[in-house]
């Protein structure tokens, strides 16, 4: 069963795969999240939030923490269990 997690646009945050993302905060011009190695989402890259989209943590990822852009921030991971 999912998790439906809801980290801070600027915050590190953990989930399992196929955990659906709903990022709060996101900036009223928007902010795109762009790839910073293996990229952990379902699509994109880029993600340009906010989305209408369902964002979910990719499915077959290993466990470990995996990084990504966040342009109305800095780098960002998200670790997965």
């Amino acid at each position: 069963m999912s998790t439906t997690r809801t980290p801070n646009i600027c915050s590190d945050f953990s989930g399992d795969p196929g955990d659906p993302v709903q990022w709060q905060g996101v900036p009223p011009n928007g902010c795109q999240i762009t790839a910073d190695g293996t990229w952990p989402f379902n699509i994109g890259p880029p993600i340009n939030l906010p989305t209408l989209v369902t964002v979910t943590i990719g499915s077959g990822l290993a466990r470990g923490t995996y990084h990504f852009d966040v342009g109305c921030c800095s780098t960002h991971s998200v670790t997965v269990s």
